[in-house]
């Protein structure tokens, strides 16, 4: 199983993660490096649907993650990688069984 680095310490991940998108193009986060595959025709679909919402910027990485049941789940977190330029948009889509997904406005104290 794969592992993630969080304050210093390693924690299995539980969840498989994958990448699609430009041609050697990575994601770093938490101790794991994701290199990007060739994108397939479907996804090319779902950000060229971002891309019509949003109106705005372009979009070159999709990744993927698959939880096996309700009680996998990915912690609280920032994405703010060094990888991402900052005030990139992120888009989610999810598919399959419903999840809450809870969003929290940063503190600025």
């Amino acid at each position: 199983m794969a592992t993630v680095f969080i304050y210093n310490k390693r924690y299995s991940m539980p969840r498989k993660v994958s990448a699609y998108g430009d041609t050697n193009l990575t994601y770093t986060f938490s101790g794991n490096t994701l290199p990007t595959n060739p994108l397939i025709p479907i996804l090319a679909k779902i950000l060229n649907e971002a891309k019509k919402f949003l109106q705005e910027g372009s979009f070159n990485y999709v990744q993927i993650n698959r939880y096996k049941d309700g009680y996998d789940k990915i912690g609280s977190h920032k994405d703010n990688e060094k990888d991402m330029f900052p005030d990139s948009a992120i888009v989610t889509f999810s598919f399959g069984a419903e999840r809450t997904m809870i969003f929290k406005r940063p503190n600025f104290d």
